[in-house]
Protein backbone atom coordinates (compact mmCIF):
# COMPACT_ATOMS: atom_id res chain seq x y z
CA UNK A 1 0.00 0.00 0.00
CA UNK A 2 1.35 3.49 -0.45
CA UNK A 3 2.52 6.07 2.37
CA UNK A 4 -1.39 6.65 2.77
CA UNK A 5 -4.45 7.06 1.11
CA UNK A 6 -7.23 9.32 1.81
CA UNK A 7 -10.74 10.43 0.50
CA UNK A 8 -10.99 14.25 -0.35
CA UNK A 9 -13.20 16.53 -2.66
CA UNK A 10 -11.65 18.16 -4.83
CA UNK A 11 -12.85 22.10 -5.98
CA UNK A 12 -14.27 20.94 -9.03
CA UNK A 13 -16.98 18.63 -6.66
CA UNK A 14 -15.16 15.30 -7.44
CA UNK A 15 -14.94 13.24 -4.16
CA UNK A 16 -12.46 10.28 -5.32
CA UNK A 17 -9.23 8.59 -3.18
CA UNK A 18 -5.84 10.54 -3.13
CA UNK A 19 -2.73 8.92 -2.42
CA UNK A 20 0.57 10.30 -1.37
CA UNK A 21 3.88 8.44 -1.51
CA UNK A 22 6.03 10.93 0.54
CA UNK A 23 10.19 10.41 1.30
CA UNK A 24 10.97 10.31 4.89
CA UNK A 25 12.51 14.29 4.58
CA UNK A 26 11.49 17.28 3.09
CA UNK A 27 10.79 16.41 -0.86
CA UNK A 28 13.09 17.32 -3.24
CA UNK A 29 10.39 18.01 -5.35
CA UNK A 30 6.53 17.30 -5.73
CA UNK A 31 5.17 14.71 -9.10
CA UNK A 32 1.75 14.38 -9.32
CA UNK A 33 0.63 11.60 -11.18
CA UNK A 34 -2.06 10.98 -13.81
CA UNK A 35 -3.38 7.40 -14.62
CA UNK A 36 -4.53 5.80 -17.46
CA UNK A 37 -7.98 4.91 -18.77
CA UNK A 38 -10.22 2.12 -16.94
CA UNK A 39 -6.91 1.88 -14.51
CA UNK A 40 -6.28 3.46 -11.46
CA UNK A 41 -4.20 5.13 -9.12
CA UNK A 42 -3.35 1.84 -6.36
CA UNK A 43 -1.63 0.40 -9.49
CA UNK A 44 1.23 2.79 -9.25
CA UNK A 45 2.48 1.53 -5.68
CA UNK A 46 6.13 0.54 -7.65
CA UNK A 47 6.15 3.99 -8.27
CA UNK A 48 5.56 5.84 -5.74
CA UNK A 49 7.60 3.58 -3.81
CA UNK A 50 10.46 3.96 -6.27
CA UNK A 51 10.35 8.29 -6.09
CA UNK A 52 9.61 8.45 -2.24
CA UNK A 53 12.52 6.42 -1.29
CA UNK A 54 15.07 8.68 -3.46
CA UNK A 55 13.43 11.55 -2.01
CA UNK A 56 10.73 12.31 -4.64
CA UNK A 57 6.88 12.61 -3.47
CA UNK A 58 4.27 11.33 -5.92
CA UNK A 59 0.73 11.81 -5.27
CA UNK A 60 -2.24 10.86 -7.27
CA UNK A 61 -6.07 10.42 -7.55
CA UNK A 62 -8.80 7.87 -9.18
CA UNK A 63 -9.66 10.29 -12.11
CA UNK A 64 -13.74 11.10 -12.34
CA UNK A 65 -15.45 7.73 -12.96
CA UNK A 66 -12.40 5.47 -12.68
CA UNK A 67 -11.22 3.74 -9.21
CA UNK A 68 -12.69 4.71 -5.95
CA UNK A 69 -13.70 8.30 -7.32
CA UNK A 70 -17.91 8.32 -6.89
CA UNK A 71 -19.94 8.74 -10.08
CA UNK A 72 -20.66 6.66 -13.06
CA UNK A 73 -18.10 3.98 -13.49
CA UNK A 74 -16.35 4.28 -17.28
CA UNK A 75 -18.40 7.76 -17.65
CA UNK A 76 -18.02 11.68 -18.14
CA UNK A 77 -19.29 14.14 -19.47
CA UNK A 78 -16.88 16.06 -21.09
CA UNK A 79 -12.99 15.01 -21.14
CA UNK A 80 -12.53 18.65 -19.81
CA UNK A 81 -13.39 17.39 -16.63
CA UNK A 82 -10.67 15.27 -16.72
CA UNK A 83 -8.65 18.28 -17.07
CA UNK A 84 -10.07 20.51 -14.41
CA UNK A 85 -10.24 17.95 -11.78
CA UNK A 86 -6.80 18.40 -12.54
CA UNK A 87 -5.87 21.58 -12.15
CA UNK A 88 -7.71 21.42 -9.12
CA UNK A 89 -5.64 18.00 -7.76
CA UNK A 90 -2.33 19.63 -8.25
CA UNK A 91 -3.92 22.69 -6.46
CA UNK A 92 -4.45 20.08 -3.69
CA UNK A 93 -1.30 18.20 -3.55
CA UNK A 94 0.60 21.33 -3.71
CA UNK A 95 -0.83 23.11 -0.82
CA UNK A 96 0.88 20.07 1.10
CA UNK A 97 3.97 20.20 -0.61
CA UNK A 98 6.24 23.55 -1.23
CA UNK A 99 8.14 22.53 -3.75
CA UNK A 100 9.03 22.12 -7.37
CA UNK A 101 6.08 20.30 -9.52
CA UNK A 102 6.33 18.10 -12.23
CA UNK A 103 3.23 16.42 -13.98
CA UNK A 104 3.73 13.14 -14.94
CA UNK A 105 0.65 11.04 -16.78
CA UNK A 106 0.62 7.51 -18.58
CA UNK A 107 -1.74 6.79 -21.61
CA UNK A 108 -5.06 8.51 -21.56
CA UNK A 109 -3.08 10.15 -18.04
CA UNK A 110 -0.64 11.25 -20.59
CA UNK A 111 -3.40 13.28 -22.89
CA UNK A 112 -4.55 14.75 -19.85
CA UNK A 113 -1.16 15.52 -18.48
CA UNK A 114 -0.51 17.39 -22.18
CA UNK A 115 -3.58 19.20 -21.88
CA UNK A 116 -3.52 20.49 -18.44
CA UNK A 117 0.06 21.29 -18.93
CA UNK A 118 -1.15 23.42 -21.60
CA UNK A 119 -3.60 25.17 -19.29
CA UNK A 120 -1.71 25.95 -16.39
CA UNK A 121 1.69 26.98 -17.85
CA UNK A 122 3.95 28.18 -15.50
CA UNK A 123 2.54 26.86 -12.66
CA UNK A 124 4.82 23.27 -13.65
CA UNK A 125 8.46 22.94 -13.68
CA UNK A 126 8.14 19.76 -15.99
CA UNK A 127 6.08 17.73 -18.10
CA UNK A 128 6.61 13.72 -18.28
CA UNK A 129 4.41 11.30 -20.26
CA UNK A 130 4.28 7.58 -20.59
CA UNK A 131 2.69 6.21 -23.95
CA UNK A 132 0.53 9.44 -24.47
CA UNK A 133 -2.33 8.72 -25.86
CA UNK A 134 -1.92 11.35 -28.92
CA UNK A 135 -2.91 8.65 -31.17
CA UNK A 136 -5.59 6.11 -31.63
CA UNK A 137 -6.18 3.66 -34.33
CA UNK A 138 -9.69 3.85 -34.74
CA UNK A 139 -11.82 4.02 -38.00
CA UNK A 140 -13.63 6.91 -39.40
CA UNK A 141 -16.87 4.73 -39.42
CA UNK A 142 -16.36 3.52 -35.70
CA UNK A 143 -15.72 7.04 -34.44
CA UNK A 144 -18.50 8.68 -36.31
CA UNK A 145 -20.67 5.25 -34.60
CA UNK A 146 -19.00 6.08 -31.53
CA UNK A 147 -19.92 10.17 -31.63
CA UNK A 148 -23.84 8.77 -32.75
CA UNK A 149 -24.16 6.25 -30.18
CA UNK A 150 -22.50 9.08 -27.20
CA UNK A 151 -25.78 10.94 -28.48
CA UNK A 152 -28.22 8.46 -28.20
CA UNK A 153 -27.55 6.04 -25.78
CA UNK A 154 -24.46 7.93 -23.86
CA UNK A 155 -24.73 5.76 -20.68
CA UNK A 156 -24.66 2.47 -22.84
CA UNK A 157 -21.61 0.40 -22.82
CA UNK A 158 -19.84 -1.35 -24.49
CA UNK A 159 -16.98 -4.53 -23.81
CA UNK A 160 -13.82 -3.30 -25.10
CA UNK A 161 -11.37 -5.54 -22.67
CA UNK A 162 -7.53 -4.26 -23.61
CA UNK A 163 -5.77 -7.18 -24.45
CA UNK A 164 -3.56 -7.69 -21.14
CA UNK A 165 -0.48 -9.38 -22.73
CA UNK A 166 0.16 -6.06 -24.64
CA UNK A 167 0.55 -4.33 -21.44
CA UNK A 168 3.39 -6.05 -20.21
CA UNK A 169 6.15 -9.21 -21.02
CA UNK A 170 5.94 -10.19 -17.19
CA UNK A 171 2.64 -12.47 -16.93
CA UNK A 172 1.75 -10.98 -13.38
CA UNK A 173 1.11 -7.74 -14.75
CA UNK A 174 -1.63 -9.49 -17.05
CA UNK A 175 -3.13 -11.59 -14.39
CA UNK A 176 -3.21 -8.23 -11.57
CA UNK A 177 -4.86 -6.69 -14.25
CA UNK A 178 -7.63 -9.13 -15.17
CA UNK A 179 -8.31 -9.81 -11.41
CA UNK A 180 -8.38 -6.10 -10.32
CA UNK A 181 -12.19 -5.25 -9.24
CA UNK A 182 -10.98 -1.85 -9.51
CA UNK A 183 -10.38 -1.92 -13.57
CA UNK A 184 -13.33 -1.75 -15.38
CA UNK A 185 -13.75 -3.61 -18.75
CA UNK A 186 -16.93 -2.01 -20.18
CA UNK A 187 -16.99 1.86 -20.63
CA UNK A 188 -19.77 3.87 -21.40
CA UNK A 189 -20.06 5.32 -25.50
CA UNK A 190 -19.68 8.81 -24.22
CA UNK A 191 -16.43 8.69 -22.44
CA UNK A 192 -14.81 6.51 -25.68
CA UNK A 193 -16.39 9.34 -27.79
CA UNK A 194 -15.12 11.95 -25.57
CA UNK A 195 -11.77 10.13 -25.55
CA UNK A 196 -11.71 9.91 -29.47
CA UNK A 197 -12.44 13.42 -29.75
CA UNK A 198 -9.63 14.85 -27.60
CA UNK A 199 -7.11 12.92 -29.29
CA UNK A 200 -7.76 14.60 -32.68
CA UNK A 201 -8.15 18.18 -30.56
CA UNK A 202 -5.16 18.01 -28.89
CA UNK A 203 -3.01 19.44 -31.37
CA UNK A 204 -4.15 22.49 -30.67
CA UNK A 205 -2.94 22.63 -27.59
CA UNK A 206 0.78 20.91 -27.92
CA UNK A 207 2.22 24.37 -28.66
CA UNK A 208 1.28 26.37 -25.73
CA UNK A 209 3.56 23.96 -23.62
CA UNK A 210 7.01 25.30 -23.00
CA UNK A 211 8.06 23.60 -19.46
CA UNK A 212 10.78 20.79 -19.97
CA UNK A 213 9.39 17.68 -21.25
CA UNK A 214 10.80 14.19 -20.70
CA UNK A 215 8.73 11.74 -23.29
CA UNK A 216 8.70 8.36 -22.64
CA UNK A 217 7.27 5.29 -24.44
CA UNK A 218 7.66 1.42 -25.11
CA UNK A 219 8.97 0.66 -29.10
CA UNK A 220 6.43 -2.53 -29.13
CA UNK A 221 3.17 -0.42 -27.49
CA UNK A 222 0.67 -2.11 -29.84
CA UNK A 223 -2.01 0.00 -27.58
CA UNK A 224 -0.77 3.61 -28.44
CA UNK A 225 1.60 3.88 -31.40
CA UNK A 226 5.59 5.19 -30.88
CA UNK A 227 4.46 7.86 -33.49
CA UNK A 228 2.52 9.51 -31.01
CA UNK A 229 5.33 10.07 -28.52
CA UNK A 230 7.43 10.90 -31.76
CA UNK A 231 5.24 13.52 -33.37
CA UNK A 232 4.50 14.96 -29.88
CA UNK A 233 8.62 15.68 -29.17
CA UNK A 234 8.46 17.26 -33.03
CA UNK A 235 5.60 19.63 -31.78
CA UNK A 236 6.77 20.95 -28.96
CA UNK A 237 8.38 24.03 -28.52
CA UNK A 238 10.10 23.63 -25.56
CA UNK A 239 13.82 24.22 -25.73
CA UNK A 240 14.52 21.53 -22.90
CA UNK A 241 13.18 18.12 -24.09
CA UNK A 242 13.86 14.67 -24.31
CA UNK A 243 12.58 11.61 -25.86
CA UNK A 244 12.97 7.79 -25.03
CA UNK A 245 11.59 4.79 -27.18
CA UNK A 246 12.38 2.15 -25.04
CA UNK A 247 12.80 -1.17 -28.00
CA UNK A 248 11.23 -4.15 -26.92
CA UNK A 249 8.88 -2.49 -24.50
CA UNK A 250 4.74 -2.74 -24.47
CA UNK A 251 2.54 -0.47 -22.94
CA UNK A 252 2.94 0.02 -19.50
CA UNK A 253 6.70 0.77 -19.20
CA UNK A 254 6.66 0.87 -15.76
CA UNK A 255 5.16 -2.62 -14.93
CA UNK A 256 7.75 -4.04 -17.64
CA UNK A 257 10.32 -6.53 -17.10
CA UNK A 258 12.98 -3.69 -17.57
CA UNK A 259 11.08 -0.79 -15.78
CA UNK A 260 14.57 -0.47 -13.43
CA UNK A 261 15.76 1.12 -16.33
CA UNK A 262 13.03 3.78 -16.98
CA UNK A 263 12.58 4.80 -13.69
CA UNK A 264 15.90 4.86 -13.35
CA UNK A 265 16.00 7.55 -16.26
CA UNK A 266 13.00 9.02 -14.83
CA UNK A 267 14.80 9.63 -11.51
CA UNK A 268 17.69 11.33 -13.44
CA UNK A 269 15.96 13.34 -15.18
CA UNK A 270 13.85 15.08 -12.62
CA UNK A 271 17.09 15.32 -10.13
CA UNK A 272 19.23 17.31 -12.75
CA UNK A 273 15.71 19.43 -13.22
CA UNK A 274 14.92 19.95 -9.23
CA UNK A 275 18.23 21.22 -7.98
Amino acid sequence: MPESSVRVTLDTGLATVAYKWLPPSTPRALVVGVHGFAEHAGRYQQVGQFLAERGFALFMYDLRGHGQSEGTRGYVDSFNQFIEDTVAFIKLAKSEVEAKTFLLGHSMGGLIAVLTAARVGGELDGLITSGAALELKVSVSARMMLQLMAVLNPRGRVKTPVDPQLLSKDPAVAQQYLSDPLVFKDPTFKILSEFGKTVSNVWKSVGLISSPALIMHGGDDRIVPPSASRKLYEKLPSPDKTLRIYEGLRHEIFNEVEKDKVLSDMLNWLSQRSR
